[in-house]
């Protein structure tokens, strides 16, 4: 199923994340080898195999689907019916009593991909239309290593401690959410890019006294890159956002 060409939203990337955890399953399955449910998922999505990480993902695969369910409620009634149906079933393909069953007892009833649902997704996909922009693997490289060298700048700098505690915190959620961005999206990182510049708000006091430090703003400029890449429109910017950046962003 070809999915490069589907509006980019919350039905597009749960549908990638199935497709890729279907196909390493029946792949598993054509070679005759036994494989239980949890490591078909750790293999797909390319994560380590321990039940920590499984069901760290795992419930952020549970984030996305309840993401999806309350997109789908803009659809039309009749609409949102199916797709809710759909949901539910991928919830019961991902219910506890399947994480270590072998992949085969599983998916005994849903070798076809559309058992599942996934023509549904692909439908609701359309259904919602665009709604977020694409970061490129080279853009989402960018972003971390930018987050790494300034989580390192900031730790190691002389700025005042609360301060120092705030933008590490920031930047650790950022880094999650760009490293998880299958599971998130742009949508998810802006949201964080955007509590971030709230926290600098009510921390207000100490970032007047640190603003022109070289790190302070550093995240500044940081924050204005996210929602540059991460917001397709200035008209899809929150209400205020843009008079807010102007005026706690240094000169220049």
């Amino acid at each position: 199923m070809d999915t490069q060409d589907l509006p980019n939203n919350s039905a597009k990337r749960l549908l990638e994340i199935l497709l890729k955890i279907n196909y390493r399953g029946n792949l598993a399955l054509s070679e005759d080898i036994t494989e239980s449910f949890m490591t078909v998922f750790c293999n797909a999505l390319d994560i380590e195999e321990t039940s920590e990480i499984f069901y760290l993902q795992l419930g952020k695969l549970f984030i996305l689907i309840e993401d999806l369910e309350n997109d789908i409620q803009k659809l039309p009634k009749l609409k949102i019916k199916g797709y809710e149906k759909s949901l539910q079933k991928i919830k019961q393909w991902f219910s506890e009593e399947n994480h270590n069953v072998h992949w085969h007892i599983v998916n005994e009833h849903l070798r076809e991909s559309d058992s599942l649902g996934f023509h549904l997704l692909y439908n609701c996909a359309i259904d919602l239309k665009e709604q977020e922009v694409i970061i490129n693997q080279e853009q989402l490289t960018e972003l971390k290593d930018q987050i790494s060298s300034l989580l390192e700048k900031i730790i190691e700098s002389d700025i005042s401690q609360p301060l120092k505690s705030v933008l590490r915190e920031k930047l650790i959620e950022l880094r999650k959410v760009v490293e998880d961005y299958q599971f998130y999206g742009a949508d998810g990182i802006r949201k964080i890019a955007e509590e971030s510049l709230g926290a600098l708000m009510i921390n207000g006091s100490e970032v007047k006294a640190e603003q022109d430090t070289e790190p302070v703003q550093d995240f500044f400029k940081l924050l204005k890159d996210i929602l540059d890449i991460a917001t397709k429109t200035k008209q899809l910017l929150p209400e205020g956002i843009g008079e807010t950046l102007k005026n706690l962003l240094p000169p220049g």
